[in-house]
């Protein structure tokens, strides 16, 4: 869940994030055992984009905030400990990224992923080809050197 979170782009908050997921499984009415990987991906995909929003909201007012009181602004949040990496994640959109956690860190089949996301297994190998490849560029340009 942790690694979803963070590929999804909040690494500042992904301990909050991951107790909102399980405050949302508490919450809710748990659905049969065939459905419930599925359910409880969807349900941390969710949280994950609910915190994006909130973060573009904050960040956009501590922009605001910073124009008009410079000195005022609380230093940001730390960086990454893989800046390659999340640069190159960063470049994906949210549908490609969320495909890739769910793939390369969740280890789900791609039915699962289908299921999760709500679409085809046909569209889940289009995005995964896709990000691969864009992370792959992404990576490239920023100088990272693969091993042979």
């Amino acid at each position: 869940m942790r690694r979803i979170l963070y590929l999804q782009g909040f690494c500042e908050e992904v301990d909050d994030a991951v107790q909102e997921v399980f405050i949302k499984v508490y919450r809710a009415e748990i659905p049969r055992e065939e459905a419930f990987l599925a359910w409880f991906y969807r349900v941390i995909l969710n949280t994950g984009r609910d915190h994006g929003r909130r973060r573009k909201t904050r960040y956009g007012l501590m922009g605001r905030l910073q124009q008009i009181a410079p000195d005022a602004v609380a230093d940001p949040p730390s960086e990454p400990a893989d800046p390659a990496l999340r640069d190159a994640l960063a470049t994906l959109p949210d549908e490609l990224r969320e495909c890739v956690a769910l793939r390369f860190f969740a280890d789900l089949p791609l039915d699962q992923i289908a299921e999760a996301q709500g679409i085809p297994v046909g569209t889940v190998k289009s995005r995964l080809h896709g990000a691969v490849k864009k992370l792959r560029a992404a990576l490239d340009a920023g100088g990272y050197v693969r091993e042979s």
